[in-house]
């Protein structure tokens, strides 16, 4: 019986390992410089799966900030785009036991092709392409919309003063700070 025993003990360390190889499945839905989103696999959707992950990804110092939605399994994770790759990152999973799995479809835009957004979507992404091919990667629309705010803004105080017409200064230059932070928010600090 001892002997037996001894068989019995190795076979669920073993059975274990291979629980923790193939903890967590997940794709990956978005990867951008500082902020990845994942969807982890509806039979992987538990909370006893998904926190101790999350707590691991939490207590990293090079990531500021960890969301969850355990219903719909999206895990969005916000790094440090100095410090993390996206193949830095996705290392970091796969060693805390998150199996990524390949998208084999692209993804899709919610309207249809032949709507008017998604023209505008498309026309729009092809003017931020060319901007960022024209000066090497240096900037983009995310970068020259508030600017362009900005010069409103000091145009209209060097042109009219402090009166408070048609288009105040203020405002522009609330547009410019504000369109500048929510088009860069891809980090807390």
């Amino acid at each position: 019986m001892a002997i037996a025993d001894n068989n019995k003990i190795p076979q669920k360390a073993s059975t274990v390992e291979n629980q923790n190889s193939s903890y967590l499945e997940a794709q990956i839905v978005s990867k951008t410089p500082g902020r990845v989103r994942l969807r982890v696999t509806p039979v992987h959707r538990q909370q006893q799966k998904i926190t101790p992950i999350v707590n691991a990804l939490k207590a990293r110092l090079e990531i500021y900030r960890v969301k969850t939605n355990i219903p719909s399994g999206s895990i969005t994770i916000l790094h440090g785009r100095e410090l993390l790759t996206s193949q830095d990152m996705c290392t970091v999973l796969q060693d805390l036991g998150v199996n990524l799995v390949e998208v084999t479809q692209e993804p899709r835009i919610s309207v249809s092709s032949s709507s008017s957004a998604a023209a505008i979507i498309k026309t729009a992404t092809g003017l931020n392409q060319r901007v960022k091919t024209a000066t090497n990667d240096a900037v983009d629309l995310r970068f020259l919309l508030p600017l362009s705010f900005g010069v409103l803004a000091v145009r209209q105080l060097i042109v009219k003063g402090w009166q408070l017409e048609i288009i105040p200064w203020y405002v522009l230059a609330w547009y410019a700070f504000d369109s500048f932070l929510k088009l860069h928010s891809t980090s807390e600090q």
